[in-house]
């Protein structure tokens, strides 16, 4: 029985912890110094505290898949490259962080932020995965969602590692979310560091430092924008019904023309650069004057590049394009006196 198997598992893990790391997973962790001196104990135990939250969750889900459980689940698609994530964040420790720290100590003074500064200045190259654990981040919350709506075993499982002391009685998704969370705070660091620094070229370092990592964190913000603006365009290009932009002759001419009877809004815009991408600005029901006497209920979309005019296809949750796109570069407005002859 699996559940029972799994118990027992479990009940081993918390008596005598977690078994070694699989060798799946490659944490790199260093030796770290044990000298417990202020204020360099927090940050040494921050450190460590990002490489075990994420090792011991996947650890454990690692070994039970070891021994024939949960073998459904894909650790992959639950942590993304979370392993990735954890070894910058080693390597940037023991090359920048940890050789400043031990000079600072050696010389019993405090950290000199110029020392820094070149290991920052390949912050972006070196922090380069976060790109891809950012754009998949939510990707890995729906899955966990789902694991945890439909499978009673991984459910079991979370539910003893959430409150399991060793793993620091850490969400899951809490967990997921923090890599991203511990990504804004480095340039929160840094700013408090340069509040409490009074020379000059320790601040002109910090600024440099500072501009990288913003630099960065502006970047994959961009590209998550960009992301969710995509999906966004693709729910909408979903409920937009195909578009017939011509009327066929005959069913031969309708066949050939089929293909082209539909707006693609993730398709790029007309005469701008690879990276610029549409986005909906505004949306809502409207009474479009059709005729001299006549109005009619349409629902719009304004788009960065251009207008659709619809109008909802009863009992679905889909609208028809009932005019042709107009690209906004092609349309004038003009604001009229009075608003009732519009």
């Amino acid at each position: 029985d699996r559940v029972e198997l799994l118990h027992t598992k479990l009940q081993a893990y918390t008596q005598f912890g977690l078994p070694k790391v699989p060798s799946q997973l490659a944490f790199h962790q260093d030796s770290w110094e044990e000298e417990e001196e202020e204020p360099n104990l927090t940050l040494e135990d921050s450190w460590r505290q990002l490489l075990e939250d994420p090792e011991l969750f996947l650890c454990g889900l690692l070994n039970l898949q070891d021994n024939s459980l949960l073998l459904e689940v894909e650790p992959a698609r639950l942590f993304s490259n979370i392993h990735d994530i954890v070894h910058l964040h080693s390597t940037l420790w023991v090359q920048v962080m940890f050789p400043v720290l031990e000079k600072a100590r050696s010389t019993q003074s405090l950290i000199d932020p110029a020392d820094l500064e070149q290991g920052f200045s390949t912050f972006a190259s070196r922090f380069q995965p976060y790109m891809r654990y950012c754009m998949e981040e939510e990707s890995c919350m729906e899955y966990m969602r789902s694991l945890l709506r439909d499978n009673e075993i991984f459910k079991i499982y979370i539910t003893w590692a959430e409150t399991n002391k060793q793993c620091n009685r850490l969400k899951l998704a809490d967990m997921l979310a923090k890599p991203h969370q511990r990504l804004t705070k480095y340039p929160l660091l840094l700013k408090t560091i340069l509040k409490k620094t009074d020379d000059q070229t320790s601040k002109e370092a910090l600024n440099n430092m500072v501009a990288c990592v913003e630099s960065f964190i502006n970047s994959v913000d961009s590209q998550m924008r960009q992301k969710q603006e995509q999906q966004k365009l693709a729910a909408i290009s979903a409920r937009v019904e195909s578009y017939e932009a011509v009327e066929g002759a005959s069913e031969e001419v309708e066949r050939a023309l089929k293909e082209f009877n539909r707006i693609d809004l993730t398709a790029p815009m007309i005469d701008t650069s690879p990276e610029a991408t549409r986005q909906l600005h505004l949306e809502g029901a409207l009474r479009m004057k059709e005729g001299k006497d006549s109005r009619m209920d349409v629902y719009c979309f304004l788009f960065t590049d251009l207008l659709l005019i619809t109008k909802p296809v009863k009992r679905l949750e889909k609208v028809k394009v009932i005019r042709q796109p107009l690209l906004l570069h092609n349309v004038v407005c003009r604001e009229l006196k009075d608003t009732g002859e519009g």
